[in-house]
């Protein structure tokens, strides 16, 4: 995995008190390496492999226009470096609605 990478990140819908969240994870080459959101920081669990849950509600302010992805800019705070992956979120999790020609549940 190269320097500022991120594999396999990925985001899904979890409860957290009253309220929907997207929970998102990822890797990352050392827990140096800061992640952000939009250019917001975000607090993150774990070393190289992390994950950070985020309220629905700001996650939407922070989409892209299509509104299906989020993108993850990976800070290297050793080397001054960035780089960026997108993250796909769940169908229609932030707000805007599509239709499926296919679904596939999966029961873990």
């Amino acid at each position: 995995m190269p320097a500022n990478a991120v594999s396999s990140s990925q985001a899904r819908l979890v409860h957290c008190g009253d309220a929907t969240c997207l929970r998102i994870s990822g890797h990352r080459p050392h827990s140096a390496v800061a992640i952000r959101i939009a250019g917001h920081d975000l607090a993150v669990e774990g070393g190289r492999a992390w994950r950070t849950t985020v309220p629905i509600e700001t996650a939407r302010g922070w989409a892209h226009p299509r509104g299906d992805t989020l993108t993850l800019t990976l800070a290297d705070r050793r080397t001054g470096t960035e780089t960026e992956d997108a993250v796909t979120v769940p169908p229609g999790a932030l707000g805007r609605r599509i239709e499926l020609a296919t679904l596939m549940v999966s029961a873990h």
